[in-house]
């Protein structure tokens, strides 16, 4: 088995443009047990992103994945079995030339043996990164210029709409998360399973909060990209409610930080993290964001390099080296001013770092850089779990095109979409320097 070198939770000490890395990539790879139960993880993380290349309205979309998805999970192992869900959502769902802009389902086995040696009951509740050309989905990536009270919106109850708090009211104390990621998790918890999915009529936290767990039972939250920024999120608004049943864990990947310091901390108490018990394979840890140091998705939303050298979105125009890219560096600049609006410093959770492999020349024209920073959120994570997405079709569904599945992703679908209208990214960042906004990255 080929090795990954692995960094501890604190990355803040690792400098992003001075990483190496020994990893191949493989088609299949098995890690012994009882290190496999990540890769099953992961594997389900991989499957509610079936869809991720596909496009149709809500219902071809669901049909498709209703019929596909027993074989995808029957083909991980581990006796899994799909017991909620699998639920999509669209704020358009006539229309057909979008992906989903949600899709999650809860899988359960009676039988996982875990990586501490223990053999337990275990349900996993497995969220997907937005779908390709889901305008709710990108909304969900970028509406980070608004936060919503955490603690305020779980005493009040989940299932209430979340609202974006008052600027003037945010205090350096508080606890925040960004509104798209508050009001993505509500979706997530009171969408009913569908006719023909399992726990039909069911909404996510009734089935959660009604499922016979001892307390041996572990519940595993996970996802990928914004899958990755919203099952933490999910977890710790169920734990913080008291409908979690059994022991909750969460094994994200590739995802962005979803609140502010007192978030992190907040989540890093709920679900602290844990040591590699399996070194050998990299990603052998529950409870953080494991991450490429090479994918600028994970970069964003700090915008201090002061707080979290290793991760905030001053790093990514240099992160594949150096010259960097002129018009890369226009666009962090309007992101930073975006996420500035929120009066919050957003603050990664606990992160296991992954050291990914420096270009041998730094891209040399932004869509070349974005073909770097695709294969660096997707691939590498595929190449290191030894586990790819699942490529599946369907008839009454038509394939994405490559630019609508760039524009899919935080960041690097904020690049593209400047790629595709480089007049209006130059305009929109005159106008905030000529209102004296200043690139205040060390403040």
């Amino acid at each position: 088995m080929s090795s990954v070198r692995s960094g501890d939770s604190d990355i803040n000490r690792l400098e992003p443009n001075d990483c190496a890395s020994d990893t191949t990539g493989v088609e299949v790879r098995v890690s012994p047990e009882p290190c496999e139960v990540f890769q099953q993880i992961f594997a389900l993380s991989m499957a509610s992103n079936a869809l991720y290349t596909l496009k149709g309205d809500r219902d071809a979309l669901l049909n498709c994945l209703q019929a596909k998805l027993p074989g995808i999970i029957s083909a991980i192992g581990g006796q899994w079995k799909v017991v909620w869900g699998p639920v999509i959502w669209k704020a358009r769902p006539d229309d057909a030339d979008t992906g989903p802009d949600n899709t999650w389902f809860v899988a359960h086995s009676p039988s996982v043996t875990f990586d501490d040696g223990s053999t337990r009951e275990a349900y996993v509740v497995a969220v997907a990164g937005t779908n390709a050309n889901s305008i709710y989905g990108w909304y969900e990536n970028l509406a980070v210029g608004r936060v919503v009270d955490f603690t305020a919106w779980v005493t009040g109850g989940i299932t209430q709409l979340p609202v974006p708090a008052n600027r003037g009211s945010i205090v350096p104390t508080g606890t925040y998360v960004a509104y798209g990621t508050a009001a993505a998790a509500h979706t997530l918890l009171t969408e009913p399973s569908p006719p023909g999915s399992a726990s039909a009529g069911l909404k996510l936290h009734e089935y959660l909060t009604n499922i016979l767990a001892p307390d041996s039972t572990r519940v595993v939250f996970t996802g990928h990209s914004l899958g990755g920024t919203l099952s933490p999120t999910l977890a710790l608004a169920l734990a913080g409610s008291g409908a979690l049943k059994g022991e909750g864990l969460v094994y994200a990947t590739g995802g962005s930080s979803p609140g502010n310091r007192s978030f992190a901390n907040l989540f890093a108490q709920t679900f602290p993290p844990s040591t590699s018990t399996c070194p050998d394979t990299g990603y052998a840890v529950w409870n953080k964001n494991i991450i490429n140091s090479r994918d600028i998705i994970p970069q964003a939303w700090c915008t201090k390099r002061i707080l979290s050298p290793a991760q905030n979105v001053n790093n990514i125009p240099s992160i594949y080296g150096v010259p960097t890219i002129r018009f890369i560096e226009l666009v962090v600049f309007w992101l930073k001013a975006n996420v500035n609006k929120s009066h919050i410093v957003y603050a990664p959770l606990p992160s296991h770092i992954l050291l990914g492999v420096k270009p041998e020349e730094a891209p040399g024209n932004v869509a070349d850089f974005l073909s770097v920073a695709l294969a660096n959120h997707n691939t590498f994570y595929s190449d290191v779990f030894g586990v790819q997405l699942p490529d599946i079709e369907c008839e009454e569904l038509t394939k994405k095109t490559e630019e609508e599945i760039l524009l899919e992703y935080p960041v690097i679908g904020d690049i593209e979409w400047g790629k595709e209208h480089p007049g209006e990214v130059e305009a929109a960042v005159a106008a905030l320097q000529a209102s004296g906004v200043l690139d205040d990255n060390e403040e």
